[in-house]
């Protein structure tokens, strides 16, 4: 576990951190926020082995882009809203978020598996959202590894609240055999856990939408 002092003054200073996608911002599609679809909460989940107790070079919300070097794997957006159970936003939430290269690597010294590092990969970032609790990052398509699905990690952080969890993306197979997903005990849960796939547009990366619901903000 890390140092959660030390996480918090990291996220801080980081945490200012502008958005290259802030005009995409009010643009960004919602799974329905305001209308009762996000209410009773996000899940919580494990904050995992992994958390990137060296931080990477660059912490911006491209992911996909290191010092000029590009990252490998399918660039993927993701995007949603903060919000509290009732829909309602929670402005300038902090979102610290981490997840394995295209190859199923984490940017962590004990990280086992024997996979590469992708120089031109962050890894992780840490984010804030907008007044009205939009976010958006670019990012590669996490590898599966082990026993666990595609997934990203999430330590988001209102005003008054925090929650520990991790996305995970629709129509994988592996999300059955994940042991975290497959614990969570009813389908409605699980879903409150998994991204929603867009539309594909022919000119931009493909888009997930997750909005994220913290509990009694």
């Amino acid at each position: 576990m890390p140092n959660l002092s030390r996480r918090d003054a990291i996220l801080a200073t980081l945490a200012a951190a502008s958005s290259p996608f802030g005009a995409a911002l009010a643009q960004t599609p919602t799974r329905g926020v305001g209308l009762g679809l996000t209410r009773r909460g996000t899940p919580q989940l494990t904050l995992g082995p992994f958390y990137p107790v060296i931080r990477p070079l660059e912490e911006d919300a491209d992911l996909t882009q290191v010092q000029g070097r590009r990252a490998l794997g399918q660039i993927i957006d993701i995007a949603g809203r903060v919000t509290r159970e009732d829909g309602t936003p929670v402005p300038n939430a902090i979102l610290d978020i981490w997840q394995v290269n295209a190859a199923g690597r984490y940017f962590h010294p004990n990280d086992p598996s024997g996979a590469p590092l992708d120089p031109g990969f962050q890894g992780a970032a840490i984010i804030r959202a907008d007044a009205e609790g939009r976010y958006r990052f670019r990012t590669v398509k996490p590898a599966p590894y082990a026993d666990r699905a595609p997934h990203i990690h999430f330590d988001v952080k209102g005003k008054h609240r925090r929650l520990m969890t991790q996305m995970f993306f629709p129509g994988e197979t592996l999300n059955a055999e994940d042991n975290l997903y497959k614990g969570l005990a009813t389908d409605t849960l699980r879903g409150k856990v998994t991204a929603m796939a867009q539309p594909k547009s022919a000119d931009a990366p493909p888009l997930y939408i997750w909005d994220i619901a913290l509990a009694v903000e």
